[in-house]
């Protein structure tokens, strides 16, 4: 039987695979970094304000992607110093009001580690029509920003609104740490997006290819963390990131293995 928690842990891990593969390409995890620090403010807002916290996290990560983008283009600073400053005040601001609105430390912890009590039959709902709102926007835009993601230039040249397609693919990053924060936590939601990435990119011949195998990755690592958290009684999000790191590991040392293999012969 497909319980909520099994059917977000498999939407999410449908759109983390090709995201992923963009915040590897593009270099953007300190970027997803900033983007998941900013959720607990998002809860926090969304507590204020009487809506739901996936679609008040939503709204803080278009306002803080939308924040970056401005600053970046006033050319003041760096932009990873941007990202920096940014990041460390939404999660300091966070913290600060989830204190003032009576939230406990192990409330806290749920949030910024992920938990199994968080994943509910009401979430299911947006996590799923986020989920697939995002991969239909991204399959969408497929071609136009793998051409922005090799060449900006040959991309501008080809018309690709490159400024608007960056922004979509910040709100895209937004939708997934919505999702994700339920399942891996603020502090690890930017390792489900790179890890499984990473090791389907050693295996991987085409970009779609890499795409795909990110999802099953994700899939494969999220549908093993839930009885393993479950069963040691640890937070779920560090057992899901420890399973994918285990698995980027056997790739690599197979990957090695064959390389070697190969020189000798």
């Amino acid at each position: 039987m497909m319980t909520p928690m099994l059917i977000t842990a498999l939407a999410l891990a449908l759109l983390a695979g090709p995201l992923g593969c963009f915040v590897v390409w593009r270099r953007m995890a300190y970027f997803g970094d900033g983007l998941a620090h900013s959720a607990l403010l998002g809860v926090a807002v969304g507590l204020v304000a009487g809506m739901s916290s996936h679609i008040s996290m939503i709204f803080v990560a278009i306002v803080f992607a939308s924040l970056l983008l401005w600053l970046r283009a006033q050319r003041l600073l760096a932009t990873d110093t941007l990202l920096g400053i940014l990041a460390h005040a939404a999660l300091s601001l966070g913290v600060i009001a989830m204190a003032l609105l009576g939230f406990e430390d192990a409330e806290l912890h749920d949030y910024l580690l992920g938990s199994l009590d968080k994943v509910t039959a009401d979430s299911l709902i947006y996590v799923v029509l986020g989920c697939g709102l995002a991969l239909g926007l991204l399959i969408r835009l497929w071609p136009g920003l793998l051409l922005m993601t090799s060449s900006e230039e040959l991309a501008h040249a080809e018309g690709v609104p490159i400024r608007v397609y960056e922004f979509l693919l910040m709100l895209m990053l937004g939708i997934v740490v919505a999702a994700a924060i339920q399942i891996v936590g603020i502090l690890l939601i930017t390792s489900l997006l790179i890890i499984p990435a990473s090791t389907a990119r050693l295996i991987a011949r085409t970009p779609e290819s890499m795409a795909i195998g990110g999802s099953l990755v994700a899939a494969l690592c999220m549908l093993g963390g839930l009885p393993f958290a479950s069963a040691l009684d640890v937070p779920l999000g560090p057992a899901i990131v420890t399973l994918t790191v285990a698995l980027f590991l056997i790739v690599v040392s197979a990957r090695l293995a064959a390389e070697r293999l190969k020189l000798i012969s």
